[in-house]
């Protein structure tokens, strides 16, 4: 066989050329056709594998495949094309949005796939209309729950001890047999030395005579800081602190991380006491003096040195007999003159230099792992209910206007009205919204109750009596019309039941639907809107 192509090959002239393959283009690309009857598993649309590496393995795991009988397949994902579907025109593109979103509440991504697969319409920035359409849903933003948002972190420090002491209080525990009830609970923010001082009720008078006795002891501060609890914001107390020129410093309520110290102090006195009273509950104020040298004995993280030390220029004493030891000789008055020049020069510039350190490391850490948002005067947001009464009450209420933000860094609101809430509020418990500016007051009215309701659930109007109006003005109302729904579960709270058996009939009026929220579009907005009373 050999020799038979020898003879032909040899009655030609030619010169043998060595061709690499990646240049020999024609042969290369017909050895890779692919065989044209290709064999195909009745109802699979893959095809079979004869044998999986381990590499193959791994990636299938990671891709979208289907098991069958302990084969695999490769699962087809069949999309409808953008340019098959219909552009909508503009002025319909809100009814589309609106007619998706309501059916259920759903998403913006929820909101595009519906309208995609089954209406059959596109077109460009679909998906930011949508996330529009629901930012500026006031029913979405009161249930929606966001994360949560903070201002970069901003440590309190002071540089000198007793210049700046935090407050707090622990209880109300079990009456002891001294008749005390509660613990009062002071920290020096520069050295984190601590005062434990039991004591019998919360009362105005009880907090400022044992914050005398305190001071006067240890000297009277520059500022001191609490929360807005009642016993520490009163007029007594407030007297006290204004005539001895302290400025107290009051932490935004429902925000105890602002006086997170005292906060922290509280849980560590709290949680030694329970370790120590063996369940004799009655005599936990017999524990508090040895939990506050415990306290004041443990070396701080921050400062890398016991309390105890930093606040009285000296170790504490450690337990021994001292009985039979001999009598050290005092420092003279040079000595304690040194000592204190050696604290003033170089410990407290020691302290401040780690305390600067530290306090950077941990607003590095928390701003790096933390939502921070800042909101600017003008901006409309929603305001987390510090006390939801049930499962279904919304998570949020609103919406309200930010006025501006204070030095401590909460933000003062105004309603609709412009008037202002009675608090302010932190960044975690707000959430901002898209909405148009506030309505005129002159467009704004107030409920002075409602009187009826008629139809079913899903489909109710409300009777409102106006405030400063008689029944002749009396109006029906839909729930979207009302700025809060508190006006609403009040009503229902009167009725005692949410039965609809003497509920009127419903309306046959045509209703006209806005495009977006009623409350938001000054055009749509009735003139009477209802505020609660």
């Amino acid at each position: 066989m050999m020799i038979n192509w020898f003879d032909t090959l040899l009655d030609y002239t030619f010169h043998v050329i060595h061709l690499p393959g990646t240049e020999n283009i024609l042969p290369d690309h017909l050895s890779r056709l692919f065989e044209g009857n290709t064999k195909r598993l009745e109802g699979d649309m893959a095809y079979k594998p004869t044998k999986l590496s381990d590499a193959t393995r791994e990636r299938i795991t990671s891709e979208r495949y289907a098991s069958k009988t302990q084969r695999v397949f490769r699962v087809h994902k069949i999309e409808n094309n953008d340019n098959e579907r219909m552009t909508a025109p503009i002025e319909e593109r809100n009814s589309i949005l609106e007619r998706s979103h309501l059916f259920g509440h759903i998403g913006a991504e929820a909101m595009v796939k519906d309208i995609h697969h089954n209406q059959g319409y596109h077109w460009t920035n679909i998906l930011h209309d949508a996330v529009d359409y629901v930012k500026k849903c006031q029913t979405c933003q009161r249930n929606n729950i966001s994360k949560r948002g903070y201002h970069p972190l901003r440590p309190i420090y002071a540089y000198l001890p007793g210049d700046h002491w935090a407050m707090d209080l622990a209880g109300e525990f079990e009456e002891s047999e001294n008749h005390n009830k509660f613990l009062l609970i002071l920290v020096d923010v520069c050295t984190r030395f601590c005062l434990l001082r039991p004591i019998p009720n919360k009362e105005a008078k009880t907090i400022a005579k044992e914050l005398v006795k305190v001071f006067s002891d240890f000297g009277y501060p520059r500022i001191i800081q609490s929360d807005n609890g009642a016993e520490f914001k009163n007029q007594l107390l407030k007297e006290v602190l204004d005539n001895i020129g302290v400025d107290h410093r009051l932490s935004t309520p429902y925000h105890p991380q602002a006086n997170g110290l005292a906060e922290r102090w509280v849980q560590s006195a709290v949680m030694i006491i329970r370790k120590s009273v063996d369940g004799t509950s009655k005599d936990w104020d017999y524990f508090v003096p040895a939990t506050q040298l415990a306290l004041n004995n443990k070396i701080s993280k921050r400062l890398n040195t016991p309390p105890f030390t930093l606040m009285f220029a000296r170790k504490l004493n450690p337990f021994r007999d001292y009985r039979n030891e001999k009598s050290f000789k005092p420092m003279s008055q040079a000595q304690l003159l040194e000592n204190i020049e050696h604290m003033t020069n170089i410990v407290f510039p020691a302290i401040k230099a780690r305390t600067d350190s530290v306090i950077q490391q941990q607003k590095e850490q928390f701003d790096n792992t933390h939502n921070i948002t800042n909101f600017t005067p003008g901006d409309h947001v929603m305001v987390k209910i510090p006390t939801r009464t049930g499962k279904l009450t919304p998570v949020y209420e609103g919406p309200y206007r930010v006025l501006r933000k204070n030095n401590g860094g909460a933000y003062e609101l105004q309603d609709e009205t412009g008037e202002l809430l009675p608090r302010n509020y932190t960044p975690s418990e707000l959430k901002l919204v898209d909405q148009d500016e506030l309505i005129p007051a002159d467009e704004l009215y107030e409920v002075e109750s409602i009187i009826n309701h008629r139809g079913k659930a899903g489909n109710r109007e409300y009777l409102v009596r106006w405030k400063g109006y008689g029944p002749q003005d009396d109006s029906w109302l839909t729930p979207d019309k009302f700025s809060y729904d508190k006006t609403i579960k009040k009503y229902w709270e009167r009725r005692k039941t949410h039965s609809t058996n003497n509920d009127l009939p419903a309306s046959t009026r045509k209703r006209k639907r806005a495009a977006t929220n009623v409350d938001m579009d000054k055009p749509t907005r009735r003139s009477k809107r209802s505020q609660q009373a």
